[in-house]
């Protein structure tokens, strides 16, 4: 009887490496004519490919050595403000922004020049500073800028303006004590502007975010108790 196979089980066919071997030359010389005939793109290429790995590394040592450079000058110039060197410190701020703008030094420095802006009394000067540093609130920089900001706009009259940086940092910030001293602040205005329940309610948020029995806590409470009795009594 004969023996039936599945298809594709039959006796492999013998290899023949004479025959491996010439098929690996005509594809070598395969490979090798189309890169004669394309030279000039792959010319262009390896070029492209190398003036690319070569900026990324020239750009990476520029950055070091340009941060490096930053960081000792505003070591330098906050040496010199604390000596006292205040105007001339200013004015080299200010270069140092234009030259420095890029680095990871920038934002302490613009927040020192800010300080010194709203100190002078340039509470313009200080708010152009300060206000791209303040829109990120999360960071620890930006939430000094922020606070700074809202002290500045307070003096130029801009209540509204400093109650909003208030409320945003109190919804974004990420410390506690930044988000509370923010909502402690933003009471205090509507407190002043005589929106005693709004002042109230601010009030009520804050005593549910502290910790029972901190002294920060019964100084909320005793404001929070002023307020409500002028509430009371209509003003």
């Amino acid at each position: 009887m004969a023996k039936y196979r599945k298809p594709g089980t039959g006796p492999s066919r013998p290899v023949n490496p004479a025959e491996q071997e010439d098929i690996f030359v005509a594809k070598t010389l395969e490979a090798a004519g189309w890169a004669q005939r394309n030279r000039p793109i792959l010319t262009a290429a390896v070029v492209i490919v190398g003036l690319g790995v070569a900026s990324m590394v020239y750009y990476a040592r520029h950055r070091t050595t340009l941060n490096i450079a930053a960081a000792g000058q505003l070591e330098e110039l906050q040496m010199r403000l604390e000596q006292g060197d205040v105007v001339a410190v200013r004015a080299d701020l200010e270069l140092f922004l234009e030259r420095f703008g890029s680095t990871d030094f920038s934002d302490e420095a613009r927040l020192t020049l800010g300080q010194i802006l709203a100190t002078e009394g340039d509470h313009q000067g200080a708010a152009d500073i300060l206000e791209p540093l303040a829109g990120d609130v999360r960071s620890p920089l930006g939430a000094q800028a922020a606070v700074l900001l809202a002290a500045v706009a307070e003096d130029m009259g801009d209540v509204q303006v400093a109650e909003g940086l208030y409320e945003r940092l109190a919804d974004r910030a990420r410390l506690g004590f930044q988000r509370w001293d923010a909502l402690a602040d933003a009471a205090r205005l509507r407190r002043e502007r005589g929106d005693y329940a709004g002042a109230l309610e601010i009030y009520d948020r804050l005593l549910e975010e502290m910790e029972e029995g901190s002294l920060d806590r019964d100084r909320i409470v005793m404001w929070r108790s002023e307020v409500a009795a002028r509430a009371g009594s209509g003003g």
